[in-house]
């Protein structure tokens, strides 16, 4: 069957270890699912949006030495193949959450099955792009953006202990540095489920989009990458600036990020007035979609706590086997902790 939309995408993508990790933990898929094509080379590079879409996601890793790796390789290859299936009258977003809840599934089961890697564990942010939309699910702290001429937008939400705080109220802004920035509500395969987050957002023509690690939206701000992204000649030199980037700024995380620029006469031109907020809608808020007041309860204190006492009030309210978040049991994740760290 034609596909009747003209809009195509040019996408890059890098990763890289950082100055500071021993390995790189980091993994990441651009796919055509429509003719199945898979990675960087030329029918990749700039390619038609087909019937099926075209897929981007980024997977951060966590469990030390090879279960980083093994985990975040599992989740990029997991998703793909569950999205090449077929699941008749499922919509888009619906087949997102499929896949990503596969993906866990095969994770929580492989570590149980290799005791050696329990505990092991992965972000995952993905962007399906059909038709005119972008379609997003997460599950932990890897993020997307969308670009848009003088706009810069973070179209997912930290699944993170200091975002989940903040949201509830418990602490104020000036304390988030007093918080642990590597604690995760969720990620994939560290519990049986996971709630993913969905949203959509609809596309314009010259729309740039970035999906990227913590390793590199720990250092460099969206504005900076729209800069980056808009000056550079080539996605491919904006991607190597935008690394190098990170790594001037510490490169203490492995980072990775793929860009991705639309166009096709079946996308609007962007005048300044439309604004991404407009045509972004988040269907699920994945494992905030509790009620985050309530959860505020917990830390009644917190707000008022100074700052430098916030990680130990913190702790004190997440005793062994109490909630990681609002609907579901479990510690809360620690990314990138090696196995002989306490």
């Amino acid at each position: 069957m034609d596909h009747p939309k003209d809009i195509s995408v040019s996408v890059f993508a890098r990763t890289d270890t950082g100055l500071q990790r021993p390995g790189n933990e980091d993994a990441f898929l651009v796919a055509d699912l429509t003719t199945g094509n898979v990675g960087l080379g030329a029918k990749m590079s700039t390619h038609q949006v087909g019937e099926r879409g075209s897929l981007m996601v980024v997977s951060d890793g966590m469990g030390g030495a090879a279960a980083g790796e093994i985990a975040s390789a599992m989740a990029v290859k997991v998703l793909r193949e569950t999205l090449m299936e077929e699941l008749p009258g499922a919509s888009i977003c619906a087949r997102l959450k499929t896949a990503t809840e596969t993906a866990n599934e095969r994770i929580w089961r492989y570590a149980n099955e290799n005791p050696k890697f329990l505990g092991m564990g992965a972000t995952l942010t993905a962007v399906l792009v059909l038709d005119t939309s972008a379609y997003i699910a997460q599950v932990g702290d890897s993020r997307a953006y969308l670009l848009r001429g003088e706009q810069a937008k973070q179209l997912t939400k930290d699944q993170s202990l200091v975002q989940l705080l903040l949201d509830s109220g418990a602490i104020r802004q000036n304390q988030v540095s007093s918080v642990p920035q590597n604690v995760i509500m969720q990620a994939l395969g560290t519990s049986e489920t996971v709630d993913v987050a969905v949203a959509t957002v609809e596309l314009c023509k010259d729309d740039l989009l970035v999906v990227c690690t913590d390793g590199l939206s720990n250092k460099v701000t969206a504005e900076e990458m729209s800069e980056i992204l808009r000056e550079s000649e080539t996605l491919n030199a904006a991607c190597k600036r935008l690394v190098e980037l990170a790594n001037e700024r510490g490169g203490e995380d492995n980072i990775t990020l793929i860009a991705a620029r639309f166009d096709g006469a079946a996308l609007h031109s962007a005048a300044q007035s439309n604004s991404i907020t407009g045509s972004f809608k988040v269907l699920s808020q994945g494992c905030f979609d509790g009620d985050l007041a309530e959860l505020g309860n917990r830390f009644p204190s917190l707000s008022t706590t100074p700052a430098p006492d916030v990680t130990t009030a913190v702790f004190n309210a997440f005793p062994p086997g109490e909630s990681k978040s609002p609907r579901s049991g479990g510690t809360p994740p620690v990314k990138n902790k090696q196995p002989d760290e306490k």
